[in-house]
């Protein structure tokens, strides 16, 4: 973590890590604070509020475009650092049943 003092820094929330982790890019929702100065394409440092180094990545948008949106990407992520299960895993996994094979079943079920 020392090695990127003089890297533009995004903080990201605890549930955002572990995807971040599998490789899935940084949207703006996932953001807790950030550095002043991040320009397009300028490499970042995606750490956890605990100054935890978990990932390198390439902005998509400035610091001033990240803090006045909602949502979209904010970051590619390039260069995974934390191993994956640091943290829990947050996100939605999919249905593992197809809306087609839903409506199937509930069919069957009806006669």
């Amino acid at each position: 973590e020392s090695a990127f003092l003089y890297v533009q820094k995004i903080f990201i929330r605890d549930s955002a890590v572990n995807a971040i982790c599998h490789g899935a890019d940084l949207a703006i929702p996932g953001i807790l604070k950030l550095t002043d100065g991040i320009k397009v394409k300028s490499t970042v440092a995606l750490f956890t509020l605990k100054g935890e180094l978990v990932a390198l990545a390439r902005a998509l948008m400035t610091s001033d475009d990240i803090m006045n949106k909602e949502k979209g990407l904010a970051a590619k992520t390039v260069r995974v650092v934390m191993p994956v299960d640091t943290y829990p895993r947050m996100w939605k996994a999919k249905s593992s049943h197809s809306s087609q094979s839903l409506a199937q079943e509930q069919v069957q079920g009806a006669t």
